[in-house]
C-alpha cells in the first residue's frame, strides 16, 4: 500500500520501466586487416594511410610487421 501512495506521490505507475528501443544506427562494413587477414570495424581498427588509401589492422603489431614487409619489399 505504501509503494501505491509513493508512486501515485512522484507520479509512476509502480511497474518497472519499459526499455525503449534504441536507434537503428547503420551497420558498419568490415575491413580486412592487410597482413593477418582479420576482419575489423574501422571504428577501432589501427590505420595506416599509405599511396593515398587507408589501411585499417586489427592491432599495432600488424601494423608494424605490415610496414617493416613493405620497406623489404620496396628495396628489394
Amino acid at each position: 500500500m505504501m509503494r501505491k501512495l509513493l508512486a501515485k506521490a512522484l507520479g509512476t505507475s509502480g511497474a518497472p520501466p519499459v526499455p525503449q528501443p534504441h536507434e537503428k544506427q547503420s551497420p558498419v562494413a568490415l575491413q580486412r586487416d592487410p597482413y593477418c587477414g582479420t576482419y575489423v570495424s574501422p571504428e577501432i581498427s589501427f590505420p595506416l594511410e599509405q599511396s593515398g588509401q587507408v589501411l585499417h589492422f586489427c592491432s599495432a603489431v600488424c601494423r608494424a610487421r605490415y610496414q617493416v614487409n613493405a620497406k623489404r619489399a620496396a628495396s628489394a
